[in-house]
């Protein structure tokens, strides 16, 4: 092919390439004679160049602050301080602002204390720049505990099994390291020896070390331990006293008894957190529990029933026996013993081992016309909520009076199992 065919080849176009090229060229066209015909009415450069001497002016004041808070800090004369000690008008100096000095006074106020250096920064709005200025002069003082002067302290025996508290003191001992002692001897505890003088919390060595010679611990007298037979089931706190049981074991094996608990063999007694075994060893002799008498508490009536005559019952004490009649004033009388379990700690089980004692038929006390009772008559049932209650009422406003006990699960206002449980208290007329 010759070169004037191949270059008349080249720019050759189809009918849809030159279509397309003039729209090209058109719009190319427009862009170029936009500005010419449309003339820009918005100064737009102009508004630019406004904001821009704007910023210029804001950048330049920013500038200007800062650098006069670089020269504040230069000027100001820093000094040593303790930060759980400077009042307000020290901080002001030392370039503290307002919110940070209001942070830091709160947290003292509320207990709060500088324990280090790096405790600064614990406090909100401290800035870093802040801290690292001021951090070499920082001087925290070590709280000192107050106790008398040694060389006033006039030493003396002392048995740390009956010395009082001020006698204490008198000794040099803070008021923490004293009332430590007698909270110790409180819970029971005996120094049987100098060296436990040492397991007080806040005595250390140094203390030890200058009383040592003045502790002088008397001997205990068996003779004040009385032993005799006794049932731990019956028995009082004072007899407990008598036969050396510490108080606060005591206090543990009341509060068994209180809430229906019952020691059926001499064993039981280790079930109580914190018996001494020796002191088992040494009571074991002793013990005598009695048998119930079953003639004494067979087939008692749940409905007509005393705190007395509960109490007597395997597994309830004084503190079930009430609230086994304040849920009986509640319901208005049960009508089976196993409601019993709806009381909050009695377990079935327990229920279950009380079945032989308790009447099998009961008669309900207190019934509920729900007819005429108001929301909160239905409300003030175990059974019923307040919801529930309100549906009630609702449901006689609408229908009127409720013939039938059944259209309370129809309508769906009580649900089928609460309806069971609730239906022996209701009544129409």
């Amino acid at each position: 092919m010759s070169f004037k065919k191949s270059l008349k080849s080249f720019f050759s176009y189809s009918a849809s390439e030159r279509k397309s090229l003039m729209v090209l060229i058109a719009i190319l066209l427009f862009l170029f004679l936009y500005p010419v015909f449309i003339p820009d009415k918005v100064d737009g450069w102009n508004q630019s160049s406004e904001k821009q001497k704007r910023l210029d002016s804001l950048l330049v004041l920013l500038e200007k602050k800062s650098k006069k808070k670089q020269e504040i800090f230069k000027t100001q004369n820093l000094f040593f301080f303790d930060p759980n000690a400077i009042d307000s008008s020290q901080l002001v100096s030392l370039g503290f602002t307002k919110f940070q000095i209001s942070n830091l006074i709160n947290y003292r106020k509320k207990g709060g204390e500088i324990k280090t250096c790096d405790d600064l920064m614990k406090i909100y709005g401290i800035t870093d720049g802040l801290y690292k200025r001021l951090q070499p002069y920082i001087r925290i003082k070590k709280k000192q505990q107050i106790r008398p002067a040694i060389s006033k302290v006039k030493l003396r025996l002392f048995d740390p099994n009956t010395v009082c508290y001020d006698d204490l003191l008198s000794f040099g001992l803070t008021k923490f390291q004293a009332q430590n002692i007698l909270n110790y001897r409180k819970k029971s505890g005996v120094f049987k020896q100098k060296n436990d003088f040492l397991k007080i919390y806040g005595i250390d060595s140094t203390d030890y070390n200058r009383l040592e010679k003045f502790i002088h611990i008397s001997p205990t007298k068996k003779s004040e331990n009385q032993l005799f037979v006794f049932d731990p089931n019956t028995i009082s706190e004072a007899d407990w006293d008598r036969l050396g049981v510490q108080s606060y074991i005591v206090t543990r094996i009341s509060k068994y008894l209180t809430k229906g608990g019952r020691f059926k063999k001499s064993e039981d007694l280790m079930a109580i957190y914190g018996f001494d075994s020796l002191k088992y060893k040494e009571l074991l002799p002793f013990i005598r529990i009695e048998t119930m008498k079953e003639a004494q508490i067979v087939k008692l009536d749940l409905n007509s029933a005393d705190t007395n005559q509960l109490v007597v019952l395997p597994g309830i004490g004084s503190y079930f026996a009430k609230k086994i009649i304040d849920y009986r004033s509640k319901l208005g009388g049960f009508y089976n013993i196993y409601q019993l379990a709806d009381i909050y700690g009695l377990r079935k089980s327990r229920v279950d081992s009380l079945s032989s004692y308790l009447l099998s038929d009961l008669e309900i006390q207190r019934f509920i016309n729900i007819n005429t009772a108001t929301v909160e008559e239905l409300n003030a049932h175990p059974y019923i909520s307040f919801r529930e209650a309100s549906d009630i009422i609702r449901l006689r406003k609408r229908k009127g009076e409720i013939l039938d006990m059944e259209s309370l699960c129809k309508q769906k206002i009580l649900r089928q199992s609460v309806y069971e449980r609730v239906k022996p208290y209701l009544i129409l007329k």
